[in-house]
C-alpha cells in the first residue's frame, strides 16, 4: 500500500486542527498554496493542444485512487459544519488511501457562484478544507455556478492561481493509466436558456469524437446534472429527460463505463444500462434532499453526507467504486462498496427507456 509523505500527513494534521475554526478571511488569505500539487496536469490542460492530445496525470503508484464530490460549497449564512466534517473524512481517508488527484462535479459554491478569482471564500471553502490533500482537483461548473454571470471565468481564472484547484474550461479530457476521464458541462443542456449559440451542440460533437479517439480501458464521463437519478430532481420519473436525450446516445455509443454527477444532494448507485454505471456523488456539503423514488438504484442514502472513490487495481484490470462518510467516532466511513464496474452489465429495470 502506498504511504502518505510525511509532508502530507503533517498537512492533514495542520487541516484538522484548522477545521476547528470557523473564522471567515479576507481576500489576501484567498490567495493559493505554493506547495505543488501531485498528479497535476491543469497547465497542460489550459492549453489549446490539451483539447486535441488529452495529457496524462502523473503516476507515482499503478494503481490509481480518485476522490470525487459535488454540491459542497455552502453560503456561509448556513450550516457549513457537514462541508467541514466532509473534507475532514476526506483527509482521513486520504491518510490511509491516497488519492491521486480528484475530480470536483459543480455547484461549487452558493448560492450563485464565485465572482472574483480572490473572492475571501475561496480561502475559507476550497483552500482550507482541500488544498491539505496536497492533490490537483479537475473541476466542472453546476447550474449555481452559472447564476453569476461573472462567476464561470472566474473559477476558470481560479486554475491560475491555485496549486489544487483547475477548471481549465467547460469540457476537456486527461488520462490517468487506464482510465481516460471526460468532464463535461451540462447545465446550458438542463438549462437551454444558457446556451450560447451552439456551444451545446459543439460539446457533444467533441465528446464523440473524444470518445471515439480513446483507446483506455476504462472511460469515465462526468457533469454536474445526472442522467438517472431516484432524488429530488428525477421528480417520480428516475431522470432528467434533457440530459438523457442529450447524452445517453452517445455514451452507449462508445460504451462509456461510467457516468458520474451531483445535482441530487444525496449519493446513489443507479442500474447500468447497456454497459454504463451510473452514479450521483452530490451530497458533499449543502443540505441534503429525500429521495423520490427507489427505481432502479441499486443503492443510495440521502441522510448521509460524503464523497465517492474511484479505483483500478495495479494492473488496470478492475475499476472499484465506493461510497464514503463521515462518522463521529472514526476518521470516515465507508457507506457502499468497493464494488467492481462490470464491462457491458445492463438492468432489466429500463427495458424500452
Amino acid at each position: 500500500m502506498r504511504r502518505l509523505p510525511l509532508l502530507a500527513i503533517l498537512l492533514v494534521a495542520l487541516f484538522l486542527a484548522a477545521c476547528d475554526s470557523q473564522t471567515e478571511v479576507s481576500s489576501i488569505a484567498a490567495e493559493p498554496v505554493s506547495a505543488p500539487a501531485m498528479g497535476d496536469i491543469c497547465p497542460a490542460l489550459i492549453s489549446e493542444e490539451a483539447l486535441s492530445k488529452p495529457p496524462a496525470v502523473p503516476l507515482t503508484d499503478p494503481m490509481i485512487r480518485i476522490l470525487a464530490f459535488g454540491d459542497f460549497g455552502e453560503q456561509p449564512n448556513r450550516n457549513t459544519e457537514p462541508q467541514r466534517r466532509v473534507a475532514a473524512a476526506m483527509a482521513g481517508y486520504h491518510a490511509e488511501h491516497p488519492f491521486d488527484f480528484g475530480l470536483v462535479l459543480g455547484d461549487n459554491f452558493y448560492p450563485a457562484g464565485l465572482d472574483r478569482p480572490d473572492h475571501p471564500r475561496w480561502a475559507s471553502q476550497w483552500e482550507r478544507l482541500y488544498s491539505p490533500l496536497g492533490i490537483r482537483h479537475y473541476a466542472i461548473l453546476g447550474n449555481h455556478d452559472y447564476k453569476s454571470s461573472a462567476s464561470p471565468a472566474a473559477q476558470m481564472e481560479r486554475s491560475r492561481r491555485s496549486a489544487t484547484w483547475c477548471l481549465p474550461r467547460r469540457q476537456y479530457t486527461f488520462t490517468a493509466g487506464p482510465v481516460q476521464l471526460f468532464a463535461i458541462d451540462t447545465t446550458p443542456v438542463e438549462e437551454p436558456r444558457r446556451d450560447s449559440g451552439d456551444a451545446m451542440a459543439d460539446q457533444l460533437r467533441w465528446l464523440d469524437e473524444a470518445l471515439g479517439a480513446s483507446r483506455s480501458t476504462w472511460k469515465v464521463v462526468y457533469g454536474h446534472h445526472p442522467v438517472y437519478t431516484t432524488g429530488d430532481h428525477g421528480d417520480r420519473i428516475g431522470y432528467l429527460p434533457r440530459v438523457r436525450d442529450y447524452l445517453l446516445p452517445v455514451l452507449r455509443k462508445h460504451k462509456v463505463d461510467v457516468y458520474l454527477a451531483g445535482h441530487d444532494h444525496d449519493l446513489q448507485a443507479l442500474e447500468p444500462q447497456d454497459g454504463v454505471h451510473f452514479f450521483v456523488s452530490g451530497a458533499a456539503g449543502r443540505h441534503l434532499r429525500g429521495f423520490e423514488s427507489s427505481r432502479c438504484r441499486r443503492w443510495g442514502t440521502a441522510q448521509t453526507y460524503g464523497f465517492t472513490v474511484l479505483e483500478t487495481d495495479a494492473a488496470g484490470l478492475s475499476l472499484r467504486v465506493s461510497f464514503v462518510g463521515y462518522d463521529e467516532d472514526k476518521p470516515y466511513r465507508v457507506l457502499w462498496g468497493p464494488v467492481a464496474v462490470e464491462k457491458g452489465a445492463s438492468s432489466g429495470c429500463r427495458t424500452g427507456r
